[in-house]
């Protein structure tokens, strides 16, 4: 490939990654009912014309940008799962080691808190995509990956305590999403606030203690 074409193609994948950076931000303060082309644009820095050189709709550009944001998401997860550093337990009952236990998973997972837009941007999305079914399996898709990124970390914390599920994969999985979603919901109305944000962290630990048991004698 020449120069010459490498360059526009990078430039157009730049104007597009701008374009989506200023949808962000416009549709975390204004709501996507109320967001137009000419101001995400302003927020971008470009004309009306970047906008539909690289989108067709407001719907294309707000699919684009859910896709991009839980690819992100799914990715940070990821990194924190394989970061996830697990002491070893205390040799002490049930308490303890629950609270040791919920330390170790919040202070691993304390970064997946820190972008309230996301929790903003995924509320306007499932309220948009409950009327498109088309759009709702994007959703689905990506809770699925999600509960298939975590469990490697829910396997390895639970089996450094002494612990394995005690449901099914899925079952925890969907468990350990909703408890998540639920709590991230009160930091969206609270961003300065830290508390909602350890309290979805702690809710998750909380989740797979409950639905784990001690490691039965084979």
């Amino acid at each position: 490939m020449s120069t010459e074409t490498a360059r526009p193609k990078r430039s157009r994948a730049a104007t597009r990654e701008r374009v989506l950076d200023g949808a962000l931000a416009e549709f975390a303060e204004r709501g996507f009912g109320r967001s137009t082309p000419e101001r995400i644009c302003e927020r971008a820095g470009f004309t009306r014309g970047a906008f539909y050189s690289n989108f067709s709709s407001m719907d294309e550009v707000f699919l684009a940008l859910w896709q991009r944001q839980a690819n992100a998401l799914v990715e940070r997860l990821r990194a924190a799962v394989e970061d996830v550093h697990v002491d070893a337990p205390p040799a002490a009952p049930a308490p303890s080691g629950d609270r040791a236990f919920t330390d170790t998973v919040a202070d691993g997972l304390a970064g997946l808190t820190a972008d309230v837009s996301w929790h903003v941007l995924t509320a306007e999305f499932s309220a948009y995509a409950a009327r498109r079914p088309e759009v709702a399996r994007v959703i689905v898709e990506h809770r699925a990956t999600m509960r298939h990124a975590l469990l490697p970390m829910i396997e390895r914390v639970l089996a450094a305590f002494g612990r394995e599920l005690a449901v099914d994969e899925d079952t925890m999985g969907r468990s350990v999403v909703a408890a998540y979603d639920g709590a991230m919901a009160q930091a969206m109305i609270e961003p300065d606030d830290p508390a909602p944000r350890r309290l979805a962290l702690e809710l998750v630990a909380a989740v797979i203690w409950t639905r784990s048991r001690p490691v039965r004698d084979q």
